[in-house]
């Protein structure tokens, strides 16, 4: 029985683990991203990133720690 248990869970988190993979999101359209020089700074543990490209005109803050970065002076 537990057997069948442990084999059933690795099932259900494999079957999970492929139709993610099938389902990744699609790539960006090209003519949308557009070239950005934006430095970030995580509030919490102190990580630097510079963003490059971005999709769209509104460039919202990445998260890091579960909080929004602060760009960078």
């Amino acid at each position: 029985m537990i057997a069948a248990g442990i084999g059933a869970v690795i099932l259900l988190a494999g079957r999970f683990g492929i139709k993610m993979l099938i389902n990744a999101p699609a790539d960006p359209d090209p003519d949308q991203v557009v070239e950005v020089a934006m430095d970030y700074r995580c509030s919490v543990c102190g990580l630097h990133l510079t963003v490059t490209r971005a999709q769209g005109a509104d460039i919202s803050p990445p998260r890091h720690c579960h909080e929004e970065m602060e760009e960078a002076i």
